[in-house]
C-alpha cells in the first residue's frame, strides 16, 4: 500500500469546496470531505482505479482521476509514484478542468 499525500494545491481544493458547501449546510460539507478522503485512501490500495483523462496536452501524462464516491461530481486528480500517490487537484466535474492545470 502506498502513502497518499495532498499537494498544497488539493489542500486548497478541499478546503474551499467544503467551505463553499458548508455556507448552505455544515453537514454536507463534512460528508462530501470525508468522502474526498475516503476516496483517497482507496487508490492507497488500488491505485489504477482511476481513468485518465482526455486532455490532448502532454502534460497530462500520467495523470489519473477517480469520482468521489457517493458524490461523483467531485473529481480527485492523481498520479501514481515510486512511493506515494499525489493527490494534484481535487475538482467539481463540471468545471473547465484543462486550464485549472496550467
Amino acid at each position: 500500500m502506498k502513502a497518499v499525500v495532498f499537494n498544497p494545491v488539493a489542500v486548497n481544493d478541499l478546503e474551499d469546496l467544503t467551505s463553499y458547501i458548508a455556507q448552505d449546510n455544515s453537514i454536507a460539507a463534512e460528508a462530501v470531505r470525508q468522502s474526498i478522503l475516503d476516496t483517497a485512501e482507496r487508490l492507497a490500495l488500488h491505485p489504477s482505479l482511476g481513468m485518465r483523462p482526455r486532455f490532448s496536452s502532454p502534460r497530462f501524462a500520467g495523470i489519473r482521476f477517480l469520482p468521489a464516491y457517493p458524490y461523483p461530481m467531485y473529481l480527485l486528480f492523481y498520479r501514481e509514484l515510486n512511493s506515494e500517490i499525489e493527490v494534484l487537484r481535487i475538482l467539481h466535474g463540471a468545471r473547465n478542468l484543462p486550464p485549472l492545470f496550467e
